[in-house]
C-alpha cells in the first residue's frame, strides 16, 4: 500500500492503527534499505581500502625499484652523462662527475663527445686526466634526450701495446740475421770509398765522387737503423702541440732540394691551429713516403697538406711512378715485407705504428704504369685553448 492510498484511508475515516501499521512497513522498508546500504558502504569501504594498500604497495616498490636503478646506474664502472633533446648535460653519474667534474652540468654535451647518434664508428676520447675512452650514445626517445656511456679502455690499450711491443722484439730477432747482411754491404763499400779518400794520388774528380758514394752508403746505414729503432719503439712516440705551419715549414726544408712539391694551403691554416702530435715521428713517416715516391719516380712527387673538417689533417703524397699490384697493396704495411732488392721491409710498417699512434687511417691507391696516392688522415687538429679532453687518441 503506497503512503498516497494511506492517507486517504485517513481521510475517509480509516481507523488510526490501520495508518500506524502502515508507517510501521515503511519504516521496516527503510531499516532493512539502510541495513543493505551500510553493508554496501563496508564492502566498498574494504575494496578501496585494499585497492589504496596495493596502490601504496605498488608506489614504494616502484620507488624502491627507482633507488636500486639510481644506485646501479651510480655504482656502473663508467660515466653515464644524460642530456636532454638540446644536448645540455641534465645528469651525471659518480663516474662522470669524477672524471669530468660537476661543471658539465647544464653545458653542451657536444663538448665531451657526447652527441646525438651517429652511424660511423666514433673514435675514442682522451679525458684531460689521462684515461682514453669510448663512448656510445643512445637515443632516449622523442622529446626525452640522449644518454651517453664513456667506457675506460686505457689498460686494454697499454696491455695491447706492451703485446705489440714484445712482438715487435721477437720479430726483431727474426730480422737481425737479415739486417747485419743488409749492414755489412753498405758498410764495406763505405770503408772501401773511405780508404780511398786517403790516396795521395786521388784527384778532385774522383775525390768528390768517392765522397759521394761514402755519403750515400752512409745514408743506406743510417735510414736501415731508423727503421729499426722505429720498428721497436711500439708506437710509444711522446705527443706535444705543434703549430700546423711550422710542421709545414720543417717538411719543407728537408726536400728544399729535391723534385717535391708542396701543395700545404698555408694561408688557409689559422695562426693558432696546432697539431697534437710525435712531431719526429710524424715527419719521419711523412718523409719515408716521400722518399719512396722520389724512388719510384722519375718525375716531380707532390705532397698536399690540408685541414678537413675542422678536426683533422689529411696528408697525400702523389707520385707517378709505376705504381703497384693490388696483391703488393695486400701486404706492403706488414713487417719486412718489401719488393725492394736492398730494402729492410720495416718502412711503411713504422709509417703505419706512427699513425695508429696518432688515431689515424692510412690509404694507398695505386693504378700500376700510372702511379700511386698514399693518403693519412690524423684527428689531431685542436685549436688553441682547448684542454686534451677534446683530443681524438687512439691506437
Amino acid at each position: 500500500m503506497t503512503q498516497a492510498s494511506t492517507h486517504k484511508s485517513i481521510y475517509n475515516g480509516q481507523p488510526l492503527t490501520e495508518a500506524f501499521d502502515v508507517f510501521n512497513q515503511v519504516s521496516e522498508q527503510l531499516s532493512e534499505s539502510y541495513q543493505r546500504l551500510e553493508q554496501q558502504v563496508e564492502r566498498l569501504g574494504k575494496e578501496l581500502a585494499c585497492a589504496n594498500s596495493e596502490k601504496i604497495q605498488y608506489l614504494s616498490d616502484k620507488d624502491e625499484l627507482a633507488a636500486q636503478l639510481e644506485a646501479l646506474v651510480e655504482a656502473i664502472p663508467g660515466a653515464v652523462i644524460v642530456q636532454d633533446e638540446q644536448q645540455r648535460v641534465v645528469k651525471l653519474n659518480a663516474c662522470a662527475r669524477l672524471w669530468l667534474g660537476d661543471g658539465l652540468l647544464g653545458t653542451d654535451g657536444s663538448s665531451i663527445g657526447a652527441t646525438q647518434p651517429a652511424r660511423d664508428e666514433t673514435p675514442p676520447l682522451r679525458l684531460a686526466n689521462g684515461l682514453t675512452v669510448v663512448r656510445s650514445n643512445t637515443d632516449l626517445g622523442v622529446g626525452r634526450g640522449y644518454i651517453t656511456l664513456l667506457s675506460d679502455i686505457t689498460q686494454q690499450q697499454e696491455l695491447q701495446c706492451q703485446l705489440e711491443h714484445k712482438n715487435k722484439l721477437a720479430d726483431m730477432g727474426q730480422l737481425s740475421a737479415s739486417l747485419a747482411h743488409q749492414l755489412r754491404t753498405p758498410l764495406a763499400s763505405a770503408l772501401l770509398y773511405a780508404s780511398q779518400l786517403n790516396a795521395d794520388t786521388l784527384d778532385e774528380r774522383h775525390r768528390s765522387l768517392f765522397s759521394n758514394k761514402l755519403l750515400k752508403c752512409l745514408h743506406q746505414l743510417n735510414s736501415r737503423i731508423s727503421d729499426m729503432l722505429s720498428y721497436s719503439h711500439a708506437g710509444q712516440w711522446p705527443k706535444a702541440r705543434l703549430e700546423l705551419n711550422k710542421f709545414c715549414q720543417q717538411l719543407k726544408e728537408s726536400y728544399q732540394d729535391k723534385a717535391v712539391k708542396f701543395n700545404t694551403l698555408e694561408d688557409s691554416f689559422e695562426s693558432a691551429l696546432a697539431i697534437h702530435v710525435s712531431a719526429d715521428a710524424l715527419l719521419g713517416a711523412v718523409g719515408n713516403l716521400i722518399d719512396n715516391a722520389l724512388e719510384a719516380s722519375d718525375g716531380e712527387v707532390v705532397c698536399c697538406i690540408e685541414w678537413v673538417g675542422g678536426t683533422s689533417l689529411v696528408i697525400k703524397v702523389v707520385d707517378q711512378g709505376m705504381g703497384i699490384t693490388q696483391q703488393q697493396q695486400q701486404r706492403i704495411f706488414e713487417p719486412f715485407y718489401t719488393n725492394k732488392i736492398n730494402g729492410t721491409g720495416l718502412g711503411l710498417a713504422v709509417v703505419s705504428d706512427v699513425v695508429n699512434a696518432h688515431a689515424g687511417d692510412i690509404r694507398c691507391d695505386s693504378e700500376f704504369s700510372i702511379g700511386t696516392t698514399m693518403e693519412l688522415t690524423l684527428p689531431v687538429v685542436i685549436a688553441d685553448g682547448i684542454g686534451d679532453s677534446n683530443r681524438r687518441i687512439k691506437r
